[in-house]
């Protein structure tokens, strides 16, 4: 009889641990990377954000590629801000001027300038407040006909609510290696 009561206790354990095991393994926990120290003095981490900031960027880039400023207005806060490598900022009527100069400049140099997203990618700093940080790569080429060019724009957005706060622009100019024939 103690045997069998020994067996039964052995039997619930058992059972009761591989439950809490299974449990335990269910959890859904966040995973995060790095750190980023914030304006108010603490530490913060990365989480893996969403698709729905990354379709803002793909919008944003979609409105540019057809120059369809007057949509922007959809996409970016009333307060967006916009900063350059040069550190010059911007509010979104300047840099839809900008955009609109820039392509008056192309088109009166019978040029072209295609931007290429390549890659964009949305970390959360804090999931629990809202907003998202995307990085976004444009392999940037210029064509007139007598020069052509090539840079790369890393652009990274903060997105919240479905609008566009913030966005920073940093190019890097991109150096062709001579091959040997």
């Amino acid at each position: 009889m103690l045997f069998n009561l020994n067996l039964l206790f052995m039997k619930k354990l058992t059972v009761y641990i591989l439950f809490s095991l299974f449990l335990i393994s269910c959890q859904n926990t966040e995973r995060s990377v790095g750190f980023v120290t914030g304006l108010d003095g603490n530490e913060y981490k990365y989480f893996l954000g969403t698709e729905d900031a990354i379709d803002v960027v793909k919008k944003f880039d979609s409105l540019s590629a057809t120059k369809n400023y007057d949509e922007y207005s959809t996409i970016f806060a009333d307060s967006a801000s916009f900063t350059y490598g040069s550190g010059e900022k911007n509010d979104l009527s300047q840099f839809i001027e900008l955009n609109k100069r820039r392509d008056s400049i192309l088109i009166a140099s019978n040029a072209t300038m295609k931007w290429d997203l390549t890659y964009a990618f949305s970390v959360d700093i804090a999931p629990n407040i809202g907003g998202e940080y995307v990085n976004a790569l444009y392999n940037v080429s210029y064509e007139d006909g007598e020069n052509d060019g090539k840079f790369n724009a890393n652009v990274w957005f903060f997105v919240q609510d479905g609008k566009i706060i913030n966005l920073n622009q940093y190019n890097q100019s991109v150096i062709e290696e001579e091959t040997d024939n």
